[in-house]
């Protein structure tokens, strides 16, 4: 796979409910080429305290902003023409891309690829971490990744931040063979 096939996505909402709006969305090529960094206003969501405490997004930072129903096309069409979409915990991100009107092409037009838990087992195998009781080892955070690689930028929960940090990871994963693309 080439890597202008290849997207990595982030998103920063107003919470994680089938009512969340998209705040912030941050695409990278796999070359790191930025090809979306945009922040939202939301259409119905007037405040977001509990998000707003993990992503810094204040209403007063959107409230100028275009809402993402005028991008969803652009967004659109960068998921139609990728082969493969990256992210950590990627499923929540394209989950909150659909329901805000983005459409998302499903796994066998686009192959999500999900460092979060290829990475909670390389790690919680390497610390003998316990499993929970469904077998598996707790998640980690991209933070926890993003140090276990060597990656030594900062802030976090900002998406392109995020994405740049997860974008680093997937090339160490596949370096390694922790992933395989």
């Amino acid at each position: 796979m080439n890597k202008n096939e290849i997207l990595v996505l982030d998103t920063e909402t107003t919470g994680f409910l089938g009512n969340a709006e998209v705040l912030q969305v941050s695409i990278l090529d796999g070359e790191g080429t930025v090809l979306m960094n945009e922040y939202f206003r939301p259409d119905h969501t007037e405040s977001w305290p509990g998000a707003m405490a993990v992503n810094h997004i204040t209403p007063a930072m959107v409230a100028d902003k275009p809402s993402i129903q005028m991008r969803k096309e652009e967004i659109s069409h960068l998921l139609r023409h990728a082969r493969a979409v990256v992210g950590y915990n990627i499923s929540f991100d394209l989950k909150m891309l659909r329901q805000n009107g983005v459409y998302v092409p499903g796994p066998m037009k686009l192959r999500p690829i999900d460092l979060m838990g290829p990475f909670s087992d390389r790690y919680g195998k390497e610390k003998n971490l316990p499993l929970n009781k469904y077998g598996h080892y707790k998640y980690q955070k991209l933070i926890t990744c993003a140090g276990y690689y060597g990656y030594e930028e900062g802030g976090w929960h900002d998406s392109l931040a995020d994405t740049k940090a997860t974008l680093f990871c997937f090339w160490k994963m596949v370096e390694d063979g922790t992933l395989r693309i």
